[in-house]
């Protein structure tokens, strides 16, 4: 379930405004008992759930009853958005199923209690027409408690959004501000109870970086983007989630990338150790995500051949079943904890050589250029009928030029790095097209061969030619996006 909510800081007693008067479509403000709740948050030593905007706490008095809550944010969102969780079990330890969920921010760290906290709490529903639950009003008064002596006291609004998306909870909230209510702190009540700055960046930040940094300090956020990027999309990939999986993959596949191209920066040995660690994730996640893609490919282009390709859809289904168990396992290894804390130390412990040391204006654009070369020494090469795998390979190339511009943009702050990437992007888009045409292809071949129902056959020579006409048509338009990639001023930067 997604959460959605604003808290706002008031002192003092709440006077509920008129909502029904506002033209927010309540048509009565039903109170609601008022609860008294203790809660239990659980983290780490060194809070990194909580710097991570996620908490974990048992909590009583609520009106489901003593449980776990299991609080994450939502990609691409800010703080008034989260996913909750619940499990069931006793106040003394978390449940497997959340500390299973929280493995890749826990690794090798135990959950320990970090605070407990007691909420005196006044309720009311917004109603709307037809008995609709448009949003909970709280007015909280919270206290901080070290054994039975009250360490600390708050009061806060929250209002959440039952059946109002994030815009109608934001105009509620309006409301209150007009009345002198201010924003309060942001992320969970524990922040605010144990004074950490939700704000604060984990690890470097590549929008901090400058030209006269030393490549070594890109190279540290290059690694901790991509880490940050595993862990965030763990919980959500554990889960069973198409896009967050797709997510880790790309992190994977950036850092194998970028290790490569940044070679000359880093310790060889550790790079070398670390590329073969992610390869081995990336192929379970990619083992994955392949059938993702092809499914949804299948249900795109062909929803009236739906029922007759039921068996291929099934197929695709079960070997998906398989792939991800193999994943679950992997992501449950010590193996995987392993390549989540070296890349983690890189931020403390950084491997790196002497020429890490030079000016990110002096190293970064050289590496890319030799990138760069490859993947036009690859186009020139291809002829005017190049294979589908020849074109395989200049999308990878492609690719690789495209995340060294991607990671070296920040540092060297030239809108023209920008640009090439993008344009970059759209190269390898146009052959990703080919690529997954090409691999559908082949599964309809793969799969049809299993089959001895005509009708399953016939629905899937269609399909199959309309992936041959797709892969046909990428054929046709490719060049385009890769002469506006290829254009010497384009790329000037690069040899400046």
């Amino acid at each position: 379930m997604r959460e959605i909510e604003v808290k706002l800081a008031i002192e003092g007693a709440v006077e509920l405004p008129d909502f029904t008067s506002e033209g927010h479509g309540v048509v009565e403000v039903r109170a609601l008992d008022p609860v008294t709740l203790r809660a239990t948050y659980h983290d780490t030593e060194g809070l990194r759930l909580a710097r991570s905007g996620i908490t974990l706490r048992w909590r009583s008095g609520d009106d489901d009853g003593s449980a776990w809550t299991l609080k994450l944010p939502v990609e691409e969102s800010d703080a008034t958005e989260r996913r909750e969780l619940r499990f069931a079990g006793g106040a003394r330890s978390a449940p497997a199923e959340a500390r299973s969920l929280l493995t890749a921010y826990l690794r090798n760290q135990t959950l320990a209690p970090v605070a407990r906290l007691r909420t005196v709490r006044k309720r009311w529903m917004l109603m709307g027409e037809q008995e609709l639950e448009l949003a909970e009003i709280s007015h909280d008064v919270v206290s901080v408690l070290e054994g039975n002596r009250v360490t600390g006291r708050f009061s806060e609004i929250e209002i959440e959004g039952r059946s109002l998306d994030r815009a109608g909870v934001e105009r509620l909230a309006e409301v209150f501000r007009e009345g002198g209510a201010v924003p309060a702190a942001p992320g969970p009540k524990l922040v605010r109870a144990i004074g950490i700055d939700p704000s604060a960046p984990l690890g470097i930040d590549l929008s901090d970086l400058r030209p006269t940094d030393r490549a070594g300090f890109a190279m540290q956020a290059v690694i901790a983007t991509g880490f940050q990027r595993l862990v965030t999309n763990d919980p959500a990939t554990r889960l069973g989630e198409a896009e967050p999986l797709h997510q880790m993959r790309v992190a994977t596949r950036r850092l194998r990338s970028d290790l490569r191209t940044f070679k000359p920066l880093l310790d060889q040995a550790w790079t070398d150790a670390t590329r073969a660690e992610l390869q081995w994730l990336g192929e379970l996640l990619g083992a994955v995500r392949d059938t993702d893609v092809l499914l949804e490919r299948f249900r795109f282009s062909a929803p009236d051949l739906a029922a007759k390709l039921k068996p291929i859809y099934k197929a695709l289904e079960g070997e998906r079943e398989k792939a991800f168990s193999r994943l679950e396992e992997a992501l449950a290894s010590a193996r995987y904890i392993e390549l989540l804390e070296r890349l983690d130390a890189v931020g403390s412990c950084p491997p790196l050589t002497g020429e890490a040391q030079r000016l990110c204006s002096e190293t970064l654009p050289p590496l890319v250029l030799q990138a760069w070369k490859k993947a036009r020494k690859r186009a020139g090469s291809l002829g005017s009928d190049p294979s589908d795998e020849n074109l395989h390979q200049l999308r990878i190339h492609t690719k690789r030029t495209r995340y060294a511009a991607e990671a070296a943009a920040d540092a060297l702050g030239d809108r023209r790095v920008v640009k090439f990437a993008n344009r970059a992007a759209d190269v390898q888009d146009a052959l990703g097209e080919l690529q997954d045409a090409v691999m559908a292809r082949a599964t309809i071949e793969r799969l049809v061969t299993r089959e001895r129902r005509p009708e399953v056959a016939l629905a899937a020579g269609r399909l199959l030619e309309r992936e041959l006409a797709a892969a046909a048509k990428v054929r046709r338009g490719w060049t385009r996006a890769w002469s506006k990639l290829d254009d010497k001023k384009l790329v000037a930067w690069m040899k400046s």
